[in-house]
């Protein structure tokens, strides 16, 4: 395993998974890395004769994406390092508070979920999400770290119209606020860098938050 194109390639996701609503210019990544631009545009040509990234010219510039291969490495890493941690039974995340779209209210009222959390994670939470934004690279190497634990799985249920997705769950403290959990369906909208909770209240309500304001989550796994 090439180990210099193996740490390019978990920089630049987790990177450029942080900026979720927008395109990132290869300059904002060469400070990020704190690289030159010229290091940039040579280490993406290496992932792309990899096979790991594709790149494709837009209007716009270019745009990135991981390949089924260079998903697989990633995984294959981040597997490594989720065996060197797995003694640590705390992750903790750090995120500002965002606006959600609805969509967490809306899968939480559901009597399917709504029952499904009360007997996997012992409480029925209130009926939304608290969403937030990871902006630093230690809490985005933690979120992609949950993608290599079990966690707690509600499965998927098909009705005769619709499929209600699996989601996968982690009790949580949010805030000192404890119970809650952070939930990851299989069926998400977000981005990786988009965290959603809940609990059996309120949390924007309980922590006096708007959006912008610094939440820190101390996942159990």
């Amino acid at each position: 395993m090439d180990k210099s194109k193996c740490e390019a390639l978990c920089d630049l996701y987790l990177y450029t998974s942080k900026f979720a609503y927008r395109t990132v210019k290869q300059e904002e990544i060469a400070k990020a890395l704190g690289v030159s631009q010229q290091t940039v545009s040579r280490v993406l040509k290496e992932l792309e004769t990899s096979g790991w990234i594709t790149r494709d010219l837009t209007k716009d510039g270019e745009f990135i994406r991981l390949t089924p291969e260079g998903e697989a490495k990633l995984l294959e890493i981040l597997d490594e390092i989720a065996n060197v941690i797995t003694k640590h039974r705390t992750l903790k995340i750090k995120a500002r508070v965002v606006s959600g779209k609805g969509e967490g209210s809306l899968y939480v009222s559901l009597p399917y979920y709504r029952e499904s959390f009360v007997k996997y994670l012992g409480f029925e939470p209130y009926p939304g999400t608290l969403n937030a934004i990871i902006y630093d690279r230690t809490s985005m190497e933690n979120r992609v770290l949950l993608d290599m634990h079990k966690g707690i799985e509600i499965p998927e249920k098909r009705e005769p119209d619709r499929i209600l997705g699996s989601v996968k769950a982690f009790p949580a403290s949010v805030g000192g606020i404890s119970p809650s959990a952070l939930v990851i369906p299989s069926r998400s909208v977000h981005p990786k860098s988009v965290i959603e909770l809940i609990s059996p209240i309120k949390l924007r309500d309980a922590l006096n938050l708007k959006d912008g304001d610094e939440i820190e989550v101390e996942v159990y796994v």
